[in-house]
């Protein structure tokens, strides 16, 4: 039997995240490389230009319904009191998305399948996100935050791999049979879980004082009490039978509780972590388009040598939990910061790779390691910063997100930038080579780089300024 001590501690809460991560990420890229041939087999397309069209069409709609969900079940999870049960609704969405693929064999199942995967990695990404915050504290979730990265990387590096060769040796239906396992896993984790209840705002706090105190002659506590209750005016002024000490202690005014999205939005802090987010998302996804056709075109590398580099840009991202405990020490600013000056020269070099270079396939290797070196150093601490920011703002205005606070929303808005640039991403880097040339796609990733190294150095916050608030 496991103690509930276990079940609570935030050893086994980060394990429970991490896994749910894992699934999610893997189940999704199962059905990657089957999707062509789910199309052409099961649903009976038979032209090539409608297979890629629905290939394309069933990608882009779970990046939509992951930017949906996370604002929808970012706002929500700041309107209940818990994260467990809408945890727990995920691994059930994930169980029908994967019955539905499964089972699937015409475009409206597929497509609803496919639109569950994108609201499964919503509530994953948000609520899990917003758990590990609730267990760890904002100034504490880098590390767990490490750990769930290398999940990512795990499932991304083994979904496609594992879905094809269960295809190519088993068939359709044992592609989904590791997912059927998995879930069961999921669902027994999930249940486990026994969460730390949320932090109450310092507005609650001062009631629960109230409602501690005694009650006498129309007072409560040393507050002033009138006919229709505590005079609002009192509350931050001494009171006569109030000792020294607290008449000296520094009075908080509270704000009734706004609409958080707007407040987030309105900090430069914020911003920047999500703009920081879409653009690292946007490069990173951008070369899933242009990657594979530029390499064979300009230098006939086989498949082989495509799928190495895109490894050599995946495996980095093993790195992730030393940028996280550099977050929870220094700040968001200096990991990040770091990665985007990497980030720099590796994805601007990259134009010089060009017909006629030397030895292409290993320059593209160092490079593209090292611009995944950089994605590993930018993408969690952005993340963290987030957290950070929704603390400050509450430190400075209390009660302004009211009782549940607003780290689902926030976490939520920071997946749907990421959503965003994995979606225009290819788009934006397919067309640019196409228009403009290789040597300028690579040199704009750099520009925006360094437009993104210069807003993280203004205006993200270090250690010291993690609990102010800018905005």
């Amino acid at each position: 039997m496991i103690s509930r001590s276990l079940r609570s501690s935030k050893t086994f809460i980060t394990l429970v995240v991490s896994v749910s991560v894992f699934t999610d990420i893997l189940l999704q890229n199962l059905v990657v490389p089957v999707l062509p041939f789910a199309l052409s087999e099961r649903v009976g397309l038979t032209d090539s230009g409608d297979i890629q069209r629905w290939n394309s069409i069933l990608l882009s709609a779970f990046g939509g319904a992951l930017i949906i969900g996370s604002l929808f079940f970012g706002y929500l999870g700041d309107r209940i009191p818990g994260r467990r049960a809408p945890f727990l609704f995920g691994v059930l969405v994930l169980a029908a998305s994967t019955v539905s693929f499964a089972v699937g064999d015409n475009l409206p199942i597929l497509l609803a399948a496919r639109i569950l995967e994108g609201f499964s990695a919503a509530i994953v990404g948000t609520l899990g996100s917003a758990l590990l915050r609730d267990t760890f504290g904002a100034e504490h979730i880098g590390k767990a935050m490490g750990y769930t990265s290398l999940a990512v990387t795990s499932a991304l590096l083994l979904g496609p791999a594992i879905g094809g060769l269960l295809y190519e040796y088993g068939g359709y239906f044992q592609v989904f049979l590791p997912a059927y396992c998995l879930l069961v896993v999921e669902v027994i984790l999930r249940l486990l879980i026994i969460e730390k209840e949320k932090p109450l705002t310092p507005r609650l706090h001062e009631h629960s004082a109230f409602k501690e105190n005694p009650v006498h002659d129309g007072q409560v506590g040393n507050v002033e009490q009138g006919p229709g209750g505590p005079d609002p005016d009192s509350l931050d002024q001494a009171q006569p039978g109030e000792p020294e000490a607290q008449q000296l202690l520094p009075k908080t005014t509270h704000e009734r509780p706004r609409q958080a999205l707007l407040i987030l939005l309105a900090s430069p802090r914020f911003l920047v972590a999500m703009i920081g987010t879409f653009i690292v998302s946007c490069i990173a996804c951008g070369f899933d388009g242009v990657l594979a056709p530029y390499t064979s075109d300009t230098f006939g590398l086989k498949a082989t040598h495509a799928a190495a580099l895109f490894l050599s840009m995946a495996l980095p991202m093993f790195l992730a939990p030393i940028p996280s405990a550099l977050t929870d020490r220094y700040g968001a600013k200096l990991p990040a910061a770091a990665g985007f000056v990497l980030a720099i020269p590796s994805l601007t070099l990259l134009r010089l790779v060009s017909p006629g270079t030397d030895q292409p396939f290993v320059k593209l290797l160092i490079l593209l390691g090292l611009a995944g070196t950089s994605f590993a150093f930018t993408g969690p601490p952005l993340r963290v910063e987030a957290a950070r920011v929704v603390a400050a703002i509450e430190q400075d205005r209390p009660g302004v997100f009211g009782p549940n606070g607003a780290y689902s929303q926030a976490f939520g808005l920071i997946n749907a930038s990421m959503a965003a640039g994995s979606m225009l991403g290819p788009l934006y880097a397919g067309y640019t080579r196409v228009w403009l040339g290789w040597g300028a796609m690579s040199l704009s990733m750099g520009i925006m780089s360094l437009m993104m190294l210069v807003l993280v150095l203004l205006v993200t916050g270090g250690r010291k300024q993690g609990q102010t608030c800018d905005g």
